[in-house]
């Protein structure tokens, strides 16, 4: 047997082998004459066809190139200075998919809220509801009541419209209501809000004062209305240079308007600001408003949210005819022996957790996410502030797996720069929370892509659309996205994906987050 078939067997041992590489077969190439050419075109067909057999007999061909594809998206040098965390896991087998960075800490923003309803789900069950008691601490007779109303606000953030028929004074119209049923229709004493069962700053920890006037930001209280907040409409005037028209709801004295805007021409570039100077319940409007402007909506955070909330039930009580002589009161410290000799009128209970915590992870709600923290630390900490309600979050964290050193919470919400996860916590949390049997209830909670929340926007028209349940997060250069999603042979994934400090537009980081959960969402096995 001459050289070149010698040399042909021995290919061919190689490859069946699996030894061939690049280097070495083109070194053997080129060893071989042009006189053999008839020999090297059997070669490359031998090569493609044993190159084909083995990659569609490869049972992890696919994984392969999903692992490839996820490399070289976070590979993109527009990305080299951000620092990108990420974990995927298969649900159905355990099967580490992806790792990068997962034992890093990230800033999760709003990814910390699953933290907190997770435990408020766990602590709680999704049957708990919050009450409000409304007490007096006088007789009734001849319709007066001879003493003080007392609301006792036990943290329930429900006294907002998307609850209740889309009126917001529709609970206190019904409370309102029942007083007179009571007999009520005057009161000789005070109008009592009880605020004590929280403690502690109505601002979370490392919150940026530059966001106090928005809704995000909205002030802690026992005693919550319309999320805290007073919403803004504005139209503009009917003429060019008079001041736009600003309406509040609920309508009360509590805020003062100081209206600096003006009309501007027709498509003139919009620029109207609406805030509130600190610590003050004005609302301050700025600069230009096109007068062919359709009506602009904002809400403004209140300061002091029991005040607001006991302002606007007086005035409620007062157009329904019930009389006050005495005072608004703010009581920040009481007890049960406070009551012991109190007669209960009624108890206002709030829906249910399980569509409490849709509120806070759909629209990603910072209020309601504190307000569940306090209420665990009210009911399991030390005391009712947001440092022993983030100790009880941490102590059903380490119940689960998580350890201290993947974990820093300073408030419940996400909004403090001061709160740092790795993904690895973060999938730990998805992962228990798959095998519990409140995993319906959590799971239903999250956005879902091109439906709702946070999410219904992205990932339309592609085939991650309605496939993932995810929760996000952003605060400035933070960008995060952690959740579940379905394969296309319905194989089910929990992933988390963490970038911060990244310099492109968060548009970018948006587009990388649902462009793996394209792969995902289309993978088969």
């Amino acid at each position: 047997m001459n050289r070149p078939f010698h040399l042909i067997y021995l290919l061919i041992f190689m490859k069946t082998h699996h030894y061939v590489q690049n280097q070495a077969a083109g070194l053997i190439i080129k060893f071989l004459s042009c006189n053999h050419l008839p020999i090297l075109f059997c070669f490359a067909l031998f090569q493609f066809h044993c190159s084909h057999h083995l990659q569609e007999n490869d049972p992890n061909r696919n994984l392969n190139l999903l692992r490839e594809q996820i490399t070289s998206l976070i590979g993109d040098p527009n990305l080299f200075n951000a620092q990108i965390g990420l974990y995927i896991e298969s649900m159905s087998s355990g099967e580490l998919i992806y790792q990068c960075n997962e034992h890093k800490l990230f800033i999760p923003a709003s990814n910390m809220k699953i933290f907190t309803t997770a435990t408020a789900l766990l602590k709680f069950g999704p049957h708990f509801r919050f009450q409000t008691q409304i007490y007096t601490d006088g007789p009734i007779t001849q319709n007066k009541l001879k003493g003080n109303l007392v609301i006792r606000g036990k943290g329930d953030p429900t006294l907002a419209p998307r609850f209740n028929n889309g009126q917001v004074l529709y609970v206190f119209n019904n409370w309102v209501d029942s007083l007179r049923a009571h007999g009520i229709q005057e009161i000789d004493g005070d109008l009592i809000g009880d605020v004590s069962y929280f403690q502690g700053d109505p601002l979370g920890n490392g919150w940026q004062w530059d966001d106090e006037p928005y809704w995000y930001s909205a002030q802690i209280s026992a005693l919550s209305l319309n999320d805290n907040c007073i919403d803004v409409a504005v139209v503009p005037n009917d003429s060019i240079g008079l001041p736009p028209l600003i309406q509040f709801t609920p309508s009360t004295c509590y805020f003062s308007i100081e209206n600096q805007a003006r009309t501007g021409p027709a498509d003139s570039v919009p620029s109207l600001i609406l805030t509130r100077p600190r610590m003050q319940n004005i609302l301050i409007a700025k600069n230009e408003m096109p007068i062919n402007k359709p009506l602009y909506k904002e809400s403004i955070s209140v300061e002091n949210p029991a005040l607001f909330y006991m302002t606007v039930l007086s005035e409620v009580m007062a157009t329904k005819g019930i009389v006050v002589h005495g005072s608004l009161v703010i009581r920040d410290h009481a007890d049960q022996d406070s009551y012991d000799s109190c007669r209960l009128l009624f108890t206002h209970i709030s829906p249910e957790l399980s569509e409490i915590i849709k509120v806070t992870n759909k629209i990603s709600h910072n209020l309601y996410a504190e307000q569940l923290l306090l209420t665990l630390a009210a009911e399991y900490g030390q005391e009712a502030t947001a440092a022993a309600g983030t100790q009880v979050v941490l102590r059903q964290m380490n119940e689960i797996g998580i350890t201290e050193m993947e974990y820093i919470m300073v408030d419940g919400s996400g909004l403090s720069r001061g709160n740092l996860l790795t993904p690895n916590a973060v999938s730990t949390l998805l992962r228990y929370m798959a095998h519990h049997p409140y995993f319906t209830y959590f799971y239903e909670s999250l956005p879902v892509t091109g439906i709702d929340g946070t999410l219904s926007n992205r990932m339309k028209n592609t085939f991650a659309e309605k496939k993932v349940h995810a929760k996000t997060g952003f605060v400035g250069h933070v960008r995060n996205l952690s959740g579940y999603v379905c394969s296309r042979d319905d194989e089910y994934f929990l992933f988390s994906m963490l970038v911060n400090n990244y310099s492109v537009p968060t548009s970018l980081i948006n587009l990388l987050q649902d462009k793996i959960c394209n792969l995902l969402s289309n993978f088969q096995r």
